[in-house]
């Protein structure tokens, strides 16, 4: 049985994405600051997540171009490679405010595939 690449992509995003919300639920911003246990597994996760990205096919890419698949990788990027200082706030805001809404669109995309 060949697998599909793209969905075997965006099941690890999935994942990720669920991982990251979990370990998040019950923390704050300065509790996730200060706990370096917590803040590098949701670091990893990001990685993860957008590493996941980075392989899906351009065409997915293209086909479902309203996700920020650009945003994802870049974030990625700049964790794993230091080509800026990781700055918390923002890796926070992705985390609260951006990385539920992907999910969800993940969720979507694989309840229809």
């Amino acid at each position: 049985m060949k697998i599909d690449r793209d969905k075997l992509h965006l099941l690890h995003i999935r994942d990720a994405a669920g991982k990251i919300l979990e370990y998040s639920s019950s923390l704050s911003f300065d509790e996730f600051v200060k706990n370096s246990t917590f803040y590098d597994a949701i670091l990893m996760q990001i990685i993860v997540l957008g590493e996941a990205v980075n392989t899906l096919s351009a065409e997915f890419k293209e086909i479902h171009h309203d996700l920020p698949w650009y945003e994802a990788v870049g974030l990625r990027n700049q964790i794993a490679h230091g080509y800026i200082e990781t700055k918390p706030d923002i890796v926070w805001d992705t985390v609260v405010n951006d990385i539920p809404k992907l999910k969800k669109q993940i969720d979507l995309i694989l309840d229809n595939y």
